[in-house]
């Protein structure tokens, strides 16, 4: 099926992965934070798996060793700010990955900044990163191209013409709302209403009545999976039988299990999923199920490509003197169209990914490919 590309090719350079020839062997430390606990720590627990998976991959070629120091931030802002000066610290780490919510992120770019370590993240979408410094990239689509993506979607695909927008009030909810409705009005909808909600909340049935009494075709929701899956089991009580769209951030099968019927029919995008199998994606789906038991999220497989573009980065910096985080950082930079399961990755001056999406659907308790993508 067609899907919108910003990356110029499907496969392009595709650099080794072990040292170059005669290279003593070096050992590359990758500071991994992201929420590891709590109602949100499925995102940061699928990366670190297919951070350990690729991990294994790039160990099993010899040469270059790769360990991970994996902390909890417990999406906390002051926690992550006194991860990033531990990372700073501790000379072994070459790079940090990770990183599950985006204002966790930005308390913590001045540190990293300042220390002059290289942060890959994989989850991590606000607009507000972009240039945030020299030293961050991310291999995850920024909220400004997604949420655009979906509001054009929503209206040119889907056929919506009224649509609410829920958000949650942080970095996340709000850029990737605004970018949605933005393009789903320069498409000709309408914007019924737009309601923020805090992080934790519980009970959205003020907000919902609000919604109902609008009679709106659809509600999008720009927030995480818990949130998500709460909003739409409240409104299937309320009464509320429109479209369902969200984003990214409810790319998860916690989704299911906590929405049951309520989010069937759910339209959410993301750059990856497992029913959507290609030649660059089955051996990683291959041995991902023969370790974890489990078929992975989207946040595996970014997880996985980031390290697998950490070693391309490595390699390069191997071939030009040395493995330092300075050297990194600059491989980074450098690299372009790493193949990999969530496409080939090309980092933009920006620290930003070119890349593209898929649009799923809840089918059966299950994500599928949407029928229609652009």
């Amino acid at each position: 099926m067609a899907r919108r590309r910003f990356a110029a090719a499907a496969f392009g350079l595709c650099l080794a992965l072990g040292p170059a020839a005669g290279q003593a062997a070096d050992t590359v430390t990758i500071g991994f934070t992201a929420a590891l606990s709590g109602d949100y720590a499925a995102y940061g627990v699928n990366m670190k798996k297919g951070v350990d998976l690729a991990v294994e991959t790039l160990n099993k070629k010899g040469g270059v060793t790769y360990k991970v120091e994996a902390v909890d931030d417990r999406a906390e802002a002051r926690e992550g700010v006194l991860i990033a000066q531990r990372f700073c610290s501790d000379q072994a780490v070459n790079v940090v990955m990770g990183y599950s919510v985006s204002s966790i992120a930005l308390a913590a770019m001045p540190v990293y900044n300042d220390c002059k370590l290289p942060v890959l993240a994989s989850a991590v979408t606000s607009p507000a990163l972009s240039n945030s410094s020299p030293y961050f990239h991310r291999n995850v689509l920024t909220d400004a191209v997604q949420g655009a993506m979906m509001g054009t979607y929503a209206v040119k695909s889907l056929g919506l013409k009224k649509i609410y927008v829920l958000h949650q009030q942080d970095d996340y909810g709000i850029g990737v709302s605004k970018a949605f409705s933005d393009a789903a009005v320069k498409e000709g909808a309408t914007i019924a209403g737009t309601e923020a909600y805090l992080l934790g909340d519980k009970d959205f049935r003020t907000l919902l009545t609000k919604v109902r009494a609008a009679k709106p075709d659809a509600i999008f929701v720009g927030g995480f999976y818990t949130e998500t899956a709460a909003i739409a089991k409240q409104a299937r009580q309320l009464g509320i039988k429109v479209q369902f769209l969200s984003t990214d951030g409810a790319l998860n099968e916690a989704l299911m299990k906590l929405g049951g019927n309520a989010v069937e029919n759910m339209v959410i995008y993301g750059m990856f999923d497992p029913s959507i199998k290609t030649p660059s994606t089955a051996d990683f789906l291959t041995a991902y199920q023969a370790t974890y038991k489990e078929e992975p999220s989207a946040w595996a497989a970014l997880g996985y490509d980031a390290t697998m573009t950490l070693g391309a980065a490595v390699d390069l910096a191997s071939k030009s003197g040395g493995v330092t985080r300075e050297a990194i950082n600059t491989a980074f930079s450098q690299l372009k169209d790493v193949p990999g399961v969530t496409g080939p990755t090309t980092f933009e001056p920006s620290g930003d990914r070119s890349g593209s999406l898929y649009f799923l659907t809840v089918k059966n308790g299950k994500f599928v490919l949407a029928p229609a993508q652009m």
